[in-house]
């Protein structure tokens, strides 16, 4: 489950994106360097695939255990996000995944345009299927956003079927959303997501109802696109799971987790990446970069890039089931501020401190549901279990 949006703006463009994963799945951001490449055959996640010569530089929000990833944005200033869809019928055999699609598309696209139609030859050449879920069997179809500094595109798919859309604002969720309004079709010009949509599934998600919450956003600045992600549905996300939330928080049996954010600001003499490198964004704080490595961008296979979302998760599961003074939320979005004013500055002693510092308090109990608590203890088992089994990581 995820939520992603963008806006054309006179002379900047903002995109925005929560990635909803499974609680226990980390997430990692790596710089990808521009290659030249001399072998024939790339392996992507499930199915190896016909290399390109060249590809572009990256950075890429990658679920640990994928090739693909959940968000990203290239050299060119081209930004894609993806979303679970879910559609009637059958899912692919293992193929190519939403994920492996993004990342494809953002290595070869230099426009928005050519990485939309990167995208589409892509899925009809190899088609899409295979399990995304990281502790269970999860299986869909993908939605994209794809846009730079100019235009945006929302592109849909279902199987090898497509539509897409090109505007200067969208958002999109968990659910088919193109009617006949779409700009091209795979086969001819239909109400697609009548004739593609599960029922079921794209209610339960709850993504009309986060849509209706990000679709006409005022997304003008690099904050709007942190508040944005930052909605909540729910009075007391910390105490239940809230699938309606745009900011997502596990804890029953439909919830993902809002598990990473990126926030991506272009402008007419470059672009700054804004990370949370961490679950939650109304518990994170959102830290720039520059197109490179640096901060909490890694270079891609370089060791030790889990370590921050693995600290920062701890963290964030002392607060559970906890009411959270306001002065935390104040000084959460002073030294956000701080960062954004001064993007050259080293955020991570700062930052460390300021956590350090709520480590050390002590939270007064809120009143849980038994089946939030269970979710979380069952949760935190398998948590610590995967550290153990990695190696474990440095407290």
């Amino acid at each position: 489950m995820c939520d992603t949006a963008g806006k054309i703006n006179s002379g900047s463009a903002v995109f925005a994106k929560n990635s909803d994963r499974s609680p226990n799945e980390p997430q990692v951001n790596e710089f990808i360097e521009h290659c030249f490449h001399t072998e024939k055959e790339l392996k992507c996640t499930y199915i190896t695939i016909d290399q390109v010569p060249e590809t572009n530089a990256l950075v890429l929000s990658r679920p640990v255990w994928l090739w693909g990833g959940e968000m990203g944005v290239n050299e060119y200033g081209v930004c894609i996000g993806n979303e679970a869809v879910f559609t009637k019928g059958k899912y692919g055999e293992d193929s190519l995944i939403g994920m492996d699609l993004l990342r494809l598309g953002l290595e070869r696209g230099n426009s928005a345009k050519e990485a939309l139609h990167f995208i589409i030859e892509l899925l009809e050449k190899y088609g899409q299927g295979g399990n995304c879920g990281y502790d269970k069997d999860f299986r869909y179809d993908n939605s994209f956003l794809i846009m730079d500094r100019k235009e945006i595109y929302v592109l849909e798919t279902a199987g090898k079927h497509w539509a897409y859309k090109r505007s200067l604002q969208a958002s999109i969720s968990n659910r088919l959303f193109l009617g006949e309004d779409g700009d091209e079709y795979s086969e001819g010009r239909c109400d697609f997501k009548k004739v593609h949509s599960d029922f079921l599934f794209s209610t339960f998600s709850y993504a009309a109802k986060r849509r209706g919450m990000t679709c006409t956003y005022p997304l003008n600045s690099a904050q709007d696109g942190f508040r944005m992600l930052r909605q909540h549905s729910v009075s007391d996300p910390l105490c239940r799971g809230s699938v309606s939330s745009v900011c997502m928080h596990a804890g029953d049996l439909f919830a993902d987790q809002t598990t990473a954010s990126m926030v991506v600001e272009l402008k007419e003499d470059g672009m700054v990446i804004y990370l949370t490198g961490s679950s939650r964004p109304c518990l994170s704080i959102f830290k720039p970069h520059s197109f490179n490595a640096g901060g909490l961008i890694f270079h891609e296979k370089e060791t030790g890039e889990e370590e921050y979302w693995y600290r920062m998760e701890r963290r964030q599961r002392r607060m559970l089931g906890k009411k959270i003074p306001g002065s935390f939320y104040k000084e959460k979005e002073e030294l956000e501020q701080k960062f954004l004013n001064d993007p050259q500055s080293d955020f991570k002693a700062q930052e460390e401190a300021f956590y350090e510092k709520w480590d050390r308090y002590t939270f007064e109990k809120e009143s849980c549901a038994f089946g939030f608590k269970n979710y979380w203890k069952k949760k935190n088992i398998a948590f610590e279990k995967a550290f153990e089994e990695t190696g474990g990581i440095r407290r």
